[in-house]
């Protein structure tokens, strides 16, 4: 009877460390996806939307906005627009709520961007200042997808290196 009882006691051990273990799993599984699901769509996201802050600078320096440039430059920034929609639509999928605010932050803040594009042309200097609000926000997301990761924040002042420098260096064309 003993040894009955100390089989069937052992075998329920058994059985009970094999479920734990394949919970512990599955849930470490799960957590991994995640993370790599959130890096890999943070990533598209800050592609997808330096592609179209590139197509608002060229549509930004345009006088006539209505030329066979600007049409071009148009195209461009519908084809820009599309992939950020895109991007950010996957990952407003597998973001934390924290991320998600900062990701449509970004899209008003680009359409903004694009708005105000539209109505002057600018020099470089007056794109950059313009698009210094769209670039902090952009490192806050940054370091948000970071944290999603267990990864420390950067705590950069904007995602273009060139924003953060007190005077803007001079670029020869």
């Amino acid at each position: 009877m003993q040894a009955f009882l100390a089989a069937l006691v052992g075998g329920l051990l058994t059985i009970a460390g094999g479920l734990a273990a394949v919970l512990v799993t599955g849930r470490g599984m799960r957590s991994q996806w995640r993370n790599d699901a959130q890096l890999r769509v943070g990533t598209e996201v800050l592609s997808a939307l330096q592609k179209r802050v590139s197509s608002i600078n060229d549509l930004a320096y345009l006088a006539d906005k209505n030329s066979d440039d600007g049409e071009k430059a148009w195209f461009v920034e519908c084809a820009a627009a599309t992939e950020w929609n895109n991007a950010r639509h996957a990952a407003l999928l597998v973001s934390p709520p924290e991320a998600a605010a900062l990701l449509q932050g970004l899209d008003g803040q680009s359409d903004a961007l694009l708005v105000r594009a539209m109505a002057k042309q600018w020099t470089l200097a007056e794109f950059r200042k313009e698009r210094d609000s769209l670039g902090r926000l952009a490192a806050n997301y940054l370091d948000a997808v970071r944290a999603g990761a267990g990864w420390p924040p950067l705590q950069l002042r904007s995602l273009w290196i060139w924003d953060q420098a007190e005077v803007p260096p001079n670029v020869t064309a």
